[in-house]
């Protein structure tokens, strides 16, 4: 096959949700000899690109998730290929991500996961029923650049707060997006956010967007 076959099985294998076409032709880049980089970018994550396009309009979470793992499955497969000045230099941002305490509800979190990882952002996953001090605490150990907090739950509004106030005590250069069905811009904004998004698309696009722009250190509050 040549090159272009493969970009383009890859591509396919996201687009059909085929886990298994998409590791195969992960390793069939490998054997062509394709800069695994190039192989995620032009062919797994156009793939995964144009499922996101979709579920902003058909595509339902439960797809817009088979999909993601058959991206994730190519991409593990390249990634073991690529060398950590490549990673690094490939990756665009390091961000937490989490649901708060009291909140199960992570299907969609886990979209987010995997549409920040492809858009190179390093994501460090807490799961979900999150304390908002485990935030602020990863957040610290990897030197984020964002904090993701998701729920589904208007009872739970406080917590994004608390973890907005939380960044500020402790002087973290960070930005906060909060996201979830019942979220909106107004409320992330109130309880302290930097952005917000409806959806997984849309919260890559916002990233992305706060990461392009330079943020200064905040100043520590200090508690008498």
């Amino acid at each position: 096959m040549t090159k272009e076959d493969i970009l383009k099985k890859l591509k396919e294998s996201v687009i059909n949700m085929d886990s298994d076409t998409a590791k195969a032709a992960a390793k069939e880049a490998l054997d062509a000899k394709i800069d695994p980089s190039e192989a995620i970018k032009k062919g797994l994550y156009l793939g995964l690109s144009e499922v996101c396009n979709e579920y902003e309009k058909t595509v339902f979470p439960t797809e817009m998730l088979i999909a993601s793992d058959a991206f994730y499955e190519g991409v593990k497969v390249l990634r073991s290929k690529i060398s950590a000045d490549k990673a690094s230099e490939m990756r665009k941002g390091i961000a937490v991500l989490g649901v708060v305490e009291g909140d199960i509800h992570d299907l969609g979190k886990n979209m987010v996961k995997y549409l920040m990882e492809a858009e190179g952002i390093e994501i460090h996953d807490l799961g979900f029923d999150v304390k908002a001090e485990k935030f602020i605490d990863e957040a610290e150990k990897t030197n984020a650049d964002l904090i993701l907090i998701s729920t589904m739950l208007t009872s739970l509004f406080p917590e994004i707060k608390k973890i907005s106030t939380l960044a500020k005590d402790k002087g973290l250069n960070v930005r906060i997006i909060a996201g979830g069905g019942p979220v909106t811009e107004k409320i992330a904004l109130k309880m302290g956010a930097d952005g917000w998004a409806l959806t997984a698309p849309l919260a890559v696009k916002k990233a992305l967007e706060l990461l392009e722009k330079p943020l200064e250190k905040p100043v520590k509050v200090s508690k008498k």
